[in-house]
Protein backbone atom coordinates (compact mmCIF):
# COMPACT_ATOMS: atom_id res chain seq x y z
CA UNK A 1 0.00 0.00 0.00
CA UNK A 2 1.55 3.36 -1.01
CA UNK A 3 2.20 6.04 1.57
CA UNK A 4 -0.10 9.07 1.72
CA UNK A 5 1.31 12.31 0.19
CA UNK A 6 1.65 13.75 3.70
CA UNK A 7 3.80 10.87 4.95
CA UNK A 8 7.18 12.22 3.87
CA UNK A 9 6.68 15.77 5.24
CA UNK A 10 5.40 14.36 8.54
CA UNK A 11 8.37 12.00 8.78
CA UNK A 12 10.77 14.89 8.13
CA UNK A 13 9.12 16.90 10.91
CA UNK A 14 9.48 13.95 13.30
CA UNK A 15 13.19 13.75 12.55
CA UNK A 16 13.70 17.51 12.90
CA UNK A 17 11.81 17.64 16.21
CA UNK A 18 13.76 14.70 17.62
CA UNK A 19 17.08 16.16 16.46
CA UNK A 20 16.25 19.63 17.83
CA UNK A 21 15.66 18.24 21.32
CA UNK A 22 18.83 16.13 21.22
CA UNK A 23 21.03 18.91 19.81
CA UNK A 24 19.78 21.37 22.43
CA UNK A 25 20.39 18.92 25.26
CA UNK A 26 23.67 17.30 24.18
CA UNK A 27 25.11 19.48 21.41
CA UNK A 28 25.64 18.82 17.72
CA UNK A 29 28.99 17.04 18.08
CA UNK A 30 27.74 14.50 20.63
CA UNK A 31 24.70 13.23 18.74
CA UNK A 32 24.74 10.61 15.99
CA UNK A 33 22.29 10.00 13.17
CA UNK A 34 21.40 6.66 14.77
CA UNK A 35 20.46 8.43 18.01
CA UNK A 36 18.29 10.94 16.16
CA UNK A 37 16.44 8.26 14.21
CA UNK A 38 15.94 6.14 17.32
CA UNK A 39 14.48 9.15 19.15
CA UNK A 40 12.16 9.71 16.19
CA UNK A 41 11.10 6.06 16.25
CA UNK A 42 12.56 5.43 12.81
CA UNK A 43 15.37 3.38 11.26
CA UNK A 44 18.63 4.87 10.04
CA UNK A 45 17.87 3.85 6.45
CA UNK A 46 15.11 6.45 6.18
CA UNK A 47 17.36 9.34 7.13
CA UNK A 48 18.88 9.90 3.69
CA UNK A 49 15.48 10.25 2.05
CA UNK A 50 15.26 13.59 3.86
CA UNK A 51 18.80 14.87 4.56
CA UNK A 52 22.23 14.65 2.96
CA UNK A 53 24.12 14.41 6.26
CA UNK A 54 23.99 15.46 9.89
CA UNK A 55 24.94 19.07 9.11
CA UNK A 56 22.09 19.30 6.63
CA UNK A 57 19.77 18.11 9.39
CA UNK A 58 21.25 20.67 11.78
CA UNK A 59 20.54 23.47 9.30
CA UNK A 60 16.96 22.21 8.96
CA UNK A 61 16.59 22.32 12.75
CA UNK A 62 17.84 25.90 12.90
CA UNK A 63 15.65 26.95 9.96
CA UNK A 64 12.68 25.26 11.62
CA UNK A 65 13.02 27.84 14.36
CA UNK A 66 13.46 25.58 17.37
CA UNK A 67 11.02 27.84 19.15
CA UNK A 68 12.34 30.54 21.42
CA UNK A 69 10.19 29.28 24.28
CA UNK A 70 8.70 25.89 25.09
CA UNK A 71 4.92 25.49 25.12
CA UNK A 72 4.56 25.34 28.94
CA UNK A 73 6.54 28.60 29.25
CA UNK A 74 4.40 30.28 26.58
CA UNK A 75 1.26 29.16 28.41
CA UNK A 76 2.54 30.72 31.63
CA UNK A 77 3.45 33.91 29.79
CA UNK A 78 -0.01 34.19 28.26
CA UNK A 79 -1.55 33.57 31.69
CA UNK A 80 0.56 36.38 33.18
CA UNK A 81 -0.56 38.74 30.42
CA UNK A 82 -4.25 37.93 31.02
CA UNK A 83 -3.74 38.61 34.72
CA UNK A 84 -2.41 42.06 33.89
CA UNK A 85 1.13 41.36 35.05
CA UNK A 86 4.07 43.22 33.54
CA UNK A 87 4.96 41.28 30.39
CA UNK A 88 8.70 41.96 30.46
CA UNK A 89 9.11 40.98 34.12
CA UNK A 90 7.12 37.80 33.50
CA UNK A 91 9.18 36.99 30.41
CA UNK A 92 12.48 37.51 32.26
CA UNK A 93 11.28 35.43 35.21
CA UNK A 94 10.29 32.51 33.00
CA UNK A 95 13.31 32.65 30.69
CA UNK A 96 15.75 33.06 33.59
CA UNK A 97 14.34 30.20 35.65
CA UNK A 98 15.83 27.03 37.09
CA UNK A 99 13.40 25.03 34.95
CA UNK A 100 14.90 26.54 31.79
CA UNK A 101 18.45 25.99 33.03
CA UNK A 102 17.82 22.36 33.92
CA UNK A 103 15.85 21.41 30.78
CA UNK A 104 17.79 22.64 27.73
CA UNK A 105 15.98 20.21 25.43
CA UNK A 106 12.68 21.96 26.23
CA UNK A 107 14.08 25.46 26.22
CA UNK A 108 15.39 28.16 23.95
CA UNK A 109 17.78 27.17 21.18
CA UNK A 110 19.89 30.32 21.40
CA UNK A 111 21.92 29.58 24.58
CA UNK A 112 22.43 25.93 23.71
CA UNK A 113 23.38 26.06 20.07
CA UNK A 114 25.36 29.30 19.70
CA UNK A 115 28.70 27.56 20.19
CA UNK A 116 27.64 24.69 17.94
CA UNK A 117 26.68 27.04 15.10
CA UNK A 118 29.95 28.96 15.43
CA UNK A 119 31.75 25.76 14.38
CA UNK A 120 29.35 25.03 11.50
CA UNK A 121 29.23 26.19 7.90
CA UNK A 122 27.87 29.38 6.37
CA UNK A 123 24.42 27.92 5.78
CA UNK A 124 23.90 27.11 9.47
CA UNK A 125 25.26 30.54 10.47
CA UNK A 126 22.86 32.27 8.08
CA UNK A 127 19.89 30.30 9.43
CA UNK A 128 20.90 30.98 13.02
CA UNK A 129 21.40 34.70 12.28
CA UNK A 130 17.85 34.81 10.95
CA UNK A 131 16.61 33.11 14.12
CA UNK A 132 18.36 35.69 16.33
CA UNK A 133 17.06 38.55 14.20
CA UNK A 134 13.50 37.24 14.41
CA UNK A 135 13.76 36.80 18.19
CA UNK A 136 15.07 40.36 18.63
CA UNK A 137 12.33 41.72 16.36
CA UNK A 138 9.52 40.02 18.26
CA UNK A 139 10.93 41.12 21.61
CA UNK A 140 11.25 44.70 20.30
CA UNK A 141 7.64 44.60 19.09
CA UNK A 142 6.41 43.44 22.51
CA UNK A 143 8.36 46.23 24.23
CA UNK A 144 6.96 48.86 21.88
CA UNK A 145 3.43 47.50 22.27
CA UNK A 146 3.70 47.53 26.06
CA UNK A 147 4.80 51.17 25.88
CA UNK A 148 1.73 52.00 23.79
CA UNK A 149 3.70 52.73 20.63
CA UNK A 150 1.71 53.65 17.54
CA UNK A 151 1.30 51.09 14.79
CA UNK A 152 1.89 48.15 17.14
CA UNK A 153 -1.58 46.66 16.71
CA UNK A 154 -0.50 43.93 14.30
CA UNK A 155 -0.85 40.57 16.11
CA UNK A 156 2.71 39.28 16.48
CA UNK A 157 3.58 36.76 19.18
CA UNK A 158 7.00 36.18 20.67
CA UNK A 159 6.98 32.59 19.36
CA UNK A 160 5.26 33.14 15.99
CA UNK A 161 6.68 33.22 12.49
CA UNK A 162 5.16 36.56 11.45
CA UNK A 163 7.57 39.43 10.93
CA UNK A 164 6.91 42.39 13.23
CA UNK A 165 6.08 45.79 11.73
CA UNK A 166 8.71 48.50 11.30
CA UNK A 167 10.08 49.41 14.70
CA UNK A 168 11.99 52.41 16.03
CA UNK A 169 15.73 51.70 16.11
CA UNK A 170 15.93 52.24 19.86
CA UNK A 171 13.51 49.37 20.52
CA UNK A 172 15.44 47.07 18.23
CA UNK A 173 18.71 47.96 19.96
CA UNK A 174 17.19 47.51 23.39
CA UNK A 175 15.70 44.13 22.47
CA UNK A 176 19.02 42.93 21.05
CA UNK A 177 20.82 43.96 24.25
CA UNK A 178 18.20 42.29 26.44
CA UNK A 179 18.31 39.09 24.42
CA UNK A 180 22.10 38.99 24.69
CA UNK A 181 21.89 39.54 28.46
CA UNK A 182 19.38 36.75 28.98
CA UNK A 183 21.05 34.25 26.65
CA UNK A 184 24.42 34.97 28.28
CA UNK A 185 22.92 34.51 31.75
CA UNK A 186 21.52 31.10 30.77
CA UNK A 187 24.85 30.00 29.26
CA UNK A 188 26.78 31.02 32.40
CA UNK A 189 24.20 29.55 34.78
CA UNK A 190 24.45 26.14 33.13
CA UNK A 191 28.21 26.15 33.63
CA UNK A 192 28.45 27.04 37.34
CA UNK A 193 27.31 25.71 40.73
CA UNK A 194 23.76 26.25 41.94
CA UNK A 195 24.48 29.20 44.23
CA UNK A 196 26.36 31.09 41.55
CA UNK A 197 23.66 30.28 39.01
CA UNK A 198 20.97 31.65 41.31
CA UNK A 199 22.99 34.83 41.75
CA UNK A 200 23.40 35.27 37.98
CA UNK A 201 19.73 34.54 37.25
CA UNK A 202 18.44 36.77 40.04
CA UNK A 203 20.66 39.71 39.09
CA UNK A 204 19.66 39.48 35.43
CA UNK A 205 15.94 39.12 36.24
CA UNK A 206 16.11 42.36 38.22
CA UNK A 207 18.22 44.17 35.63
CA UNK A 208 16.00 43.53 32.58
CA UNK A 209 12.90 45.54 33.66
CA UNK A 210 15.11 48.21 35.26
CA UNK A 211 17.04 48.56 32.01
CA UNK A 212 13.80 49.04 30.07
CA UNK A 213 12.41 51.60 32.52
CA UNK A 214 15.67 53.51 32.35
CA UNK A 215 15.61 53.59 28.54
CA UNK A 216 11.93 54.54 28.47
CA UNK A 217 12.60 57.40 30.87
CA UNK A 218 15.49 58.64 28.77
CA UNK A 219 13.37 58.51 25.61
CA UNK A 220 10.59 60.49 27.29
CA UNK A 221 13.00 63.27 28.08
Amino acid sequence: MPYAPTHKPKTRIRIVNAASALFKKHGFENITIDQVMAAAGLTRGGFYAHFKNKEDLFVACVENGMSLLASPVLAELRKAEKQGKDWLSSFAELYLSRAHIENPDLGCALPTLSAEVSRSGDQARAAFSKLVDQASGRLAWKLAKEDGGSGMDKPVTVDGDKNPPDLPDDYRQEATSMLAMMVGAVVLSRAVDENTAQEILGATRQSIPRFHRSRAGTSAR
